[in-house]
């Protein structure tokens, strides 16, 4: 099966947090060693968002819903094109008007389809 690709816009102000895991050990000589914890030890999450008119909306929050469990590509700002899922509880609509909806949710980077 095919990785689907999200390809509508956000909008601009959305904020992207780098987490680099490591492993440490502080001695008592003020030397620290510090070593990657695991191959894949930084991870990025995009806070982000999308509005419109309620029926180009709806096929996005779609797309959210489905993208949980299954990752999906999408280049970010910086123009890297990776793997990321949805995180399960960061998807919420805030109603604008009766017909325009705005969106928010966050990506979480993912290593595998």
């Amino acid at each position: 099966m095919a990785t689907d690709t999200f390809t509508w816009g956000v909008l601009v102000g959305g904020a992207e947090s780098l987490n680099v895991a490591t492993l440490q050990a502080q001695f008592g000589d003020g030397y620290k060693q510090v070593a990657s914890k695991g191959l894949n030890s930084a991870i990025e999450t995009w806070s982000l968002s999308h509005n419109g008119r309620l029926p180009d909306v709806t096929p996005v929050r779609a797309f959210l819903k489905s993208h949980v469990i299954n990752s999906f590509w999408w280049t970010n700002p910086w123009g890297e094109k990776l793997l990321y899922r949805v995180r399960e509880d960061s998807i919420s609509t805030k109603w604008v008007t009766e017909t325009f909806v705005e969106l928010s949710f966050t990506f979480e980077q993912a290593f595998a389809p």
